[in-house]
């Protein structure tokens, strides 16, 4: 296999923020917590700053919000598509000798909202972006109260506290992720975080018989189980059902699919801290969630009816590590890598094409110019090897530029 190495990162961006000032300045508000009717306010965590108002005569805070996000990409060997899909580096169709891409694809607008009944909250969440098309799509709408959550957002398996910070959209290949509509239950105590969550089963059949179609018949929603134990440690687990009519063998067969997702977050020091991911199981290449999905065939699918006519899941590993570093109040940089083994059947004509194992590392340098501006360059270097025992790698650049509002 080639090494390739890149020689220059892009030089950062040249950019200018304007931002509307209040005449009077007011400190942020975490959600949750009271604010004084009629004035401005701000609703979110510090970290996730929105500027909101209050209607006037009610308990409710109104926020919109969102950021521009700017990226110019160059691709050394394959187009990785608008957001980084490392499993695009399986077609041959997207081989290059060179790609310069500008996109401002990933710019998104949300709407929030948080209401007071008493010593009780009610929130609601709406959310999209302008990937993979141009278009307006859906990421979250949801509502929340007295720990009830019910619409589209975040799946219950994931964590994010072991993710590292990267320019990259979604985070390492091989961290579980997924927005599927679901009913979730949340219990805190303290630094300890309990969920529950009953999840749309977004899944992949395949058919690897003579001829013919499977006809999906999924009768059971996922379960998910989530632990946290405040920023330092998570850990989750899942339950899927697959079932199938297949017109091959008029037979109708199940399985069930299953895994577990943990990361943790370790300080070292003051401004390092080391972090980890891992997930393991079978039937899990839908939580390989990917924007756009233009690698989406060349992942394994969650089950497959081989020949025979049995349901078989796919076994699926994944695990990643990286060291995220302050220099100082502006400026940080993050490196790590994460690899993903999906176990397919290597004597599967229809398998050959697709992704055995893959590997992603980064390394970034990123400058928190103010709260509202953050520029940034990054290199990723892609590692992927097909059923077929061919073997591809895959370098990229990008730059970006993130105006939040």
């Amino acid at each position: 296999m080639k090494t390739k190495k890149t020689l220059t990162l892009a030089a950062m961006l040249p950019v200018g923020l304007a931002a509307a000032i209040h005449a009077h300045a007011y400190d942020v508000v975490p959600a949750g917590q009271p604010v004084v009717t009629g004035e401005p306010s701000r609703v979110g965590a510090p970290w996730n700053h929105r500027s909101t108002f209050n209607i006037p005569g009610t308990n409710t805070d109104v926020a919109f919000g969102g950021y521009i996000k700017f990226d110019a990409i160059y691709d050394f060997d394959y187009d990785l598509g608008s957001s980084t899909d490392p499993l695009a580096a399986a077609s041959e169709g997207n081989a290059t000798d060179g790609r310069m891409t500008f996109t401002a694809q990933e710019s998104r607008l949300n709407f929030r909202t948080q209401t007071r009944f008493g010593d009780e909250m009610l929130r609601t969440y709406f959310e999209g972006h302008f990937l993979p098309d141009d278009k307006f799509n859906l990421r979250h709408a949801y509502g929340e109260y007295n720990g009830f959550l019910a619409g589209q957002t975040w799946t219950n398996f994931m964590h994010f506290l072991g993710t590292p910070r990267i320019l990259k959209l979604g985070g390492p290949i091989g961290y579980a992720t997924g927005r599927p509509e679901q009913v979730r239950y949340t219990y805190q105590a303290g630094p300890n975080t309990f969920a529950v969550a009953l999840e749309n089963p977004e899944s992949s059949i395949s058919d690897l018989g003579p001829g013919g179609a499977v006809d999906e018949g999924t009768e059971l929603p996922d379960l998910t189980l989530r632990y946290q134990y405040g920023r330092s440690f998570g850990i989750s687990g899942v339950v899927r059902q697959f079932s199938t009519d297949s017109e091959v063998s008029g037979q109708d067969e199940s399985t069930t699919g299953f895994g577990i997702a943990a990361q943790g977050a370790l300080p070292l020091g003051s401004s390092t801290t080391l972090k980890g991911n891992l997930m393991a199981g079978s039937g899990l290449g839908g939580y390989l969630d990917y924007v756009p999905a233009s690698g989406a065939k060349f992942r394994a699918p969650d089950a497959y009816l081989d020949a025979d006519g049995n349901l078989e899941a796919v076994d699926l590993q994944s695990v990643g590590i990286s060291l995220d570093h302050r220099w100082n109040a502006d400026w940080s940089s993050s490196i790590g890598t994460s690899r993903v083994e999906q176990d397919l059947a290597d004597d599967a004509p229809a398998f050959q094409g697709m992704a055995d194992t893959v590997q992603f590392s980064h390394v970034n340098l990123i400058w928190d110019v103010n709260d509202r501006l953050t520029v940034g360059a990054e290199y990723q270097y892609i590692d992927l090897e097909k059923v077929s025992g061919e073997e591809v790698d895959a370098s990229r650049v990008m730059a970006s530029a993130q105006f939040h509002f």
